[in-house]
């Protein structure tokens, strides 16, 4: 009997359980990944906002931050900080607008917690449920033919006790990627609110570096023509749905 054989011989819930297994390791993992590259980018860019803040700016170090923001916008920072260099806000206002786009974005990084949070909960229940159903199966077949057929009888219990286990280990499992991921998303907040306000003391030398540097204006260029191709999409499929 290989292995996947005998979990199935835990009764009908291991049908929910086998597959409830592989989305939340799944999900375990693909977060993980995901939210180290986005702690590794935003505590880069922190560490080079901190520099410039306690000593004298370094241009080329805020103009290649910046242009990163440009080659790739899947971090978060990045979107902030793409955000705030193309804004024409000053002050109180510019400090609003960093602020209510860090909270939008932070939002991104819970995603897809929810599933280990239904698994953590759930597969237990789902093993007492297989508990249950595994007794009731011994009790049956005693009530049948007595203690006559005790293979019978302890084949349930071990039904019982199989569909118990998984769900007993899923849940584990999926609490400690929870935790641990849990832990990375509280650090990456912190991080970003830190960034923000970083971002809003030096917001006069990032935005020349970015404004100054030939380099930059076929971004800002592109990045004006994909708005207006957005803009223009939209309006399309707008017209076309009307």
């Amino acid at each position: 009997m290989n292995a996947l054989s005998y979990l199935m011989s835990g009764g009908p819930v291991m049908y929910i359980l086998l597959p409830m297994s592989v989305v939340a390791i799944s999900v375990g993992f693909e977060r993980l990944f995901v939210l180290r590259q986005e702690k590794i980018h935003t505590e880069r860019v922190l560490a080079v906002l901190r520099q410039n803040v306690k000593e004298k700016l370094d241009p080329k170090a805020v103009l290649a931050m910046v242009k990163e923001s440009y080659i790739s916008d899947s971090f978060i920072v990045n979107k902030i900080l793409k955000l705030f260099v193309e804004s024409e806000l000053e002050g109180e206002n510019l400090e609003y607008l960093i602020e209510a786009e860090a909270v939008l974005e932070e939002k991104k990084l819970k995603e897809r917690m929810w599933i280990l949070d239904t698994a953590i909960t759930m597969a237990p229940l789902l093993g007492l449920l297989g508990t249950i159903i595994g007794i009731v199966a011994s009790f049956h077949v005693m009530s049948v033919s007595g203690l006559g057929k005790p293979t019978q009888i302890t084949g349930g219990v071990a039904e019982a006790l199989i569909a118990t286990a998984t769900g007993l280990v899923i849940a584990i499992v999926s609490l400690g990627f929870y935790n641990f991921l849990y832990k990375w998303i509280t650090g990456i907040k912190s991080s970003l609110e830190s960034a923000a306000r970083l971002i809003t003391i030096l917001h006069k030398p990032i935005r020349d570096a970015y404004r100054q540097a030939p380099e930059m204006a076929e971004a800002r260029t592109s990045a004006t023509l994909s708005r207006g191709t957005n803009v223009a999409n939209r309006a399309e499929g707008s017209t076309s749905t009307a």
